[in-house]
């Protein structure tokens, strides 16, 4: 074993995450820190465009088997479960790199996180001085057997996918409404479809009477391992309360068995109540929570 890490170099990088990420599942199964698409995701999220360059790596050789990638106040880290070590040195290199970046970071103690059936994660944790906030994310997932039957739409509503830049705004639009944020924008969706997870099928939504959109579910497929994630779900303020959530859930999981898909899974927050309420209703069963720790 020959460890050594380095920051992120090029897009070559990236695939080497990506790698990790799905060799990760196939040992581990869900719940998951990252999947393919939570990777995705993140980086579209990102104001900044070269904030991937944040990222560190540990490589045994040619091989990564772990990586931080800060973000504010908070790092998100991913070990191969053969090298546990290295979550409490890629904890210490976090740490240092959130004291050397001062107010770039933010005022804010440092946050990692850990599931709370994850004893190494925890034990490392408490032994460097971070304490559980209680705030926490909840992880939903359900074998994709039986479909659940999706709510009749009300009339002259439809259902379909994006058809590319012609819906990017209607398709950022929904977003903006549903999260009442401005985050999502044509542009950004444009990075979404250039995201390699991504599949215009599985960007699913509802189309209102007006042909505005009213609902919508972005679904990413790890098809090594068989497993799909929602993220993110929304409807509209003006459409909630009418079924339009679920539709698009069970849309989801229609089109994720046509891909052979054996799993899907949701996260939200753990005060988020609607969102809990619509996930359990679409057949989803809880499997952890992911708990935020911050440093005294």
């Amino acid at each position: 074993m020959h460890i050594h890490n380095r920051p992120y170099h090029s897009a070559a990088d990236y695939n080497h995450m990506r790698r990790l990420l799905v060799e990760v599942l196939a040992r581990t199964g869900p719940p998951a820190y990252a999947t393919i698409g939570n990777l995705d995701w993140s980086r579209c999220a990102e104001d900044d465009p070269n904030a991937i360059y944040q990222v560190q790596f540990w490589f045994d050789g040619d091989r990564l088997v772990a990586f931080a990638w800060p973000s504010g106040d908070q790092v998100e880290i991913v070990v191969h479960p053969d090298y546990p070590v290295l979550f409490e040195a890629a904890l210490a290199w976090a740490e240092a790199d959130h004291h050397d970046r001062g107010p770039e970071a933010g005022s804010s103690p440092l946050r990692a996180f850990s599931y709370s059936r994850d004893e190494t994660r925890q034990a490392v944790l408490t032994a460097r001085g971070y304490r559980n906030t209680g705030e926490a994310s909840v992880y939903y997932a359900q074998a994709i057997g039986d479909i659940p039957t999706a709510p009749r739409l009300p009339p002259g509503y439809s259902i379909r996918h994006v058809r590319g830049e012609e819906d990017a705004e209607a398709r950022a639009a929904v977003q903006r409404s549903a999260f009442e944020s401005t985050f999502m924008t044509a542009e950004r969706h444009a990075r979404v479809r250039a995201a390699p997870t991504y599949r215009p099928e599985l960007d699913i939504v509802v189309e209102a009477p007006d042909g505005t959109f009213a609902a919508f579910a972005l679904v990413w497929f790890d098809e090594a391992n068989r497993l799909g994630v929602f993220e993110p779900v929304g409807t509209a303020v003006d459409h909630q309360r009418r079924g339009l959530g679920r539709a698009v859930m069970v849309e989801g999981l229609r089109r994720l068995a046509g891909l052979g898909a054996r799993v899907a899974c949701v996260q939200t927050g753990v005060d988020e109540e609607p969102a809990r309420r619509l996930y359990q209703a679409t057949g989803f069963i809880e499997l952890d929570r992911c708990y935020a720790w911050a440093r005294s």
